[in-house]
């Protein structure tokens, strides 16, 4: 795999801080898909006209990431969670809505547990989305196979101070996965696991990507559950973590982003 190094970052493990080298993606031979690699990037145009907008995306983003979960993971049914946005306005009313400056993926094994336990807090998230998108509350328990994708978008400044970087999921091993409990994400009343990563023995190892210079017209699309991968011990997480961009300077605008989740369920 041919890469061309885009900057030099410091990254926040779990166990340590480790100055790491991050690729230009754009510029790298050999990277394929989110199949592959756990991520990739792609042109999507969105009728979004507002991206500050929770409501006027919820309306309009929400089916357009739901259309393109499907068909990008030929799923049954999509349970398209709400968006998230970051940005300084709503990084200064919540906090776990800055951008997350920690080596991390989503979800664990875990996540296949507390999706279909009617038992587990996480059905006060979960329900919710299965009555308003008009499905049975047995939705999650029934399906066969459940893939989580996550959809990333820059829609501010293409050159933010603090954009995102991916890792290449099979330079990661299981041994570098430390599982830690989150309580009340952004004031939500429910717990998951999250894998926070371990830095200090194979940092170096770790493949890191950006993309430079997103624009609203293209999104990054990663890989963080996967049941079937989670039972034969395959690699379902995708590493990520905002970073400081050394490129552009230390007056580079605050990032602006919208990331969403779209559960893919398989009969």
């Amino acid at each position: 795999m041919s890469q061309t190094q885009y900057t030099q970052t410091q990254m926040h493990y779990a166990d340590s801080e480790v100055t790491v080298s991050v690729a230009n993606a754009r510029e790298t031979t050999g990277l394929v898909d989110w199949q592959t690699n756990g991520f990739s990037c792609m042109r999507h145009e969105s009728c979004v006209t507002d991206w500050s907008d929770e409501d006027h995306l919820k309306q309009i983003h929400v089916p357009e990431i739901a259309q393109l979960a499907k068909a990008l993971s030929g799923c049954d049914t999509v349970i398209a969670y709400p968006p998230l946005l970051r940005n300084p306005r709503i990084a200064m009313e919540i906090e776990d809505f800055a951008p997350i400056h920690f080596v991390h993926s989503d979800f664990t094994q875990d996540y296949e547990v507390m999706a279909r336990d009617p038992k587990r807090d996480y059905q006060n998230f979960l329900q919710p989305l299965l009555e308003a998108q008009g499905l049975a509350p047995d939705t999650v328990a029934k399906a066969s196979h459940m893939l989580m994708l996550q959809f990333w978008r820059n829609t501010g400044p293409i050159q933010p101070q603090t954009p995102l970087a991916i890792c290449d999921a099979h330079s990661v091993p299981a041994e570098d996965l430390a599982p830690a409990m989150v309580e009340s994400y952004g004031g939500g009343e429910f717990t998951f696991q999250t894998f926070g990563v371990l830095g200090t023995k194979n940092a170096q190892a770790h493949r890191w990507y950006t993309y430079p210079s997103m624009t609203r017209s293209e999104v990054l699309v990663f890989r963080t559950f996967d049941s079937r991968l989670a039972a034969s011990g395959d690699a379902f997480w995708t590493p990520h973590s905002a970073f400081i961009d050394n490129t552009v300077g230390t007056n580079a605008p605050a990032r602006e982003s919208v990331e969403m989740r779209a559960l893919c369920l398989f009969t």
